[in-house]
């Protein structure tokens, strides 16, 4: 028979994971709105649009890392990264359907490798830092 008790469950924490792509899919569109704000202001040239875009993937990689980690004391560092891809993923799609075409690219593959080193990087860093506090 079974009993009233519930086992708790080990495995992968995916509600984490979503909830710091999210996160950091809010923090890209807060960002993108910025950036779109200060070339429509002319406060940056357009030719600033390639390198601001680097910029918000780099913001959107460490807000990653440093979400999964908020409420975790035990996160696998690589979790980070997997939150951060998830978030450059959803964008990407996101961006595909808007324009109605997707091209696989090298720079895709370089963006996707950048954003899960930062976002591991961002959690391995920031839990090293909450230890030690």
């Amino acid at each position: 028979m079974a009993s009233g008790k519930r086992k708790k469950r080990t495995g992968t924490a995916w509600r984490p994971l979503l909830r710091s792509a999210a996160l950091a899919l809010g923090v890209l569109i807060l960002a993108v709105l910025v950036m779109t704000l200060l070339v429509y202001l002319e406060w940056l040239p357009e030719s600033a649009i390639p390198a601001g875009n680097t910029v918000i993937k780099v913001l959107t990689a460490l807000a990653a890392g440093v979400f999964i980690g908020i409420g975790r004391e035990r996160t696998p560092w690589y979790f980070g990264g997997i939150a951060a891809v998830l978030a450059l993923s959803v964008s990407v799609a996101l961006m595909a359907v808007y324009t109605g075409s997707f091209k696989p690219t090298w720079n895709l593959a370089a963006d996707v490798l950048m954003c899960f080193a930062i976002g591991s990087a961002a959690t391995a860093v920031f839990l090293r830092r909450k230890q030690n506090a």
